[in-house]
């Protein structure tokens, strides 16, 4: 496994609760107002906080007239609030989650693939996957941009394992859009039941991507034209 840290010399000091939070996927209720589609608020100490739950049983008792269920993850959550308003998390549990409204960006950063500053750890070796191979070929044989399928495994601090899927593209305008797509249509099409990151090579930060180039053999690679 390599790691990557802080690229200042040390990993920044941060809840480990940051990171599975960030990666989290909640039910949220939703209903359609007078500016479009609006989550549940209630309203802690003062401040306007949107309302999620992990529990489907707790949001269906909670969940008042009018509102219908949502999943969504916790960044995307964050990202669409007002920007007053914060996030609560299973309210009723002895330890609610708040998200207050000047954290927001710190979640939804930890969110991205590579957040800055945590420990990434990349598996130094490929992972079979048959059946999303046999999926996604036909997909990445009909885009002529895409050169390589890298599939392996990596972790973000202590949030879930996840399948790595690395693409390889030519410069041609929207290859990068086309892979992701073909890869995360592949997965649905066969309810991949492990959680995927699906991220272009020049996208993976350069000590893991020498990691996934020198360590990680193609799960598969374009023909090269005979002559």
């Amino acid at each position: 496994m390599s790691e990557q840290p802080d690229p200042n010399g040390g990993p920044i000091e941060v809840s480990p609760l940051l990171y599975r939070l960030a990666d989290s996927i909640v039910l949220i209720g939703v209903r359609t107002g007078d500016r479009g589609p609006e989550p549940l608020y209630t309203d802690v100490s003062g401040t306007l906080c949107a309302v999620a739950y992990t529990d489907p049983d707790e949001i269906r008792r909670d969940l008042p007239d009018g509102y219908r269920l949502f999943q969504i993850t916790v960044p995307e959550l964050l990202a669409q609030l007002p920007p007053a308003a914060g996030l609560i998390v299973n309210p009723r549990a002895a330890s609610p989650i708040h998200v207050a409204a000047d954290e927001r960006d710190v979640v939804i950063a930890a969110g991205r693939p590579f957040p800055a500053g945590a420990f990434i750890k990349v598996k130094a070796s490929a992972d079979a996957q048959p059946r999303l191979l046999a999926a996604v070929l036909p997909r990445l044989a009909a885009l002529p941009a895409v050169r390589r399928l890298f599939l392996t495994r990596y972790r973000v601090a202590d949030a879930r394992e996840k399948i790595l899927a690395v693409y390889e593209v030519d410069g041609t305008p929207g290859a990068d859009e086309a892979a992701a797509d073909a890869v995360t249509a592949a997965a649905a099409e066969i309810a991949l039941a492990d959680p995927m990151q699906v991220v272009a090579l020049g996208d993976v930060p350069e000590e893991l991507r020498a990691v996934v180039l020198a360590d990680v053999d193609p799960a598969w690679v374009r023909a090269e034209p005979p002559g």
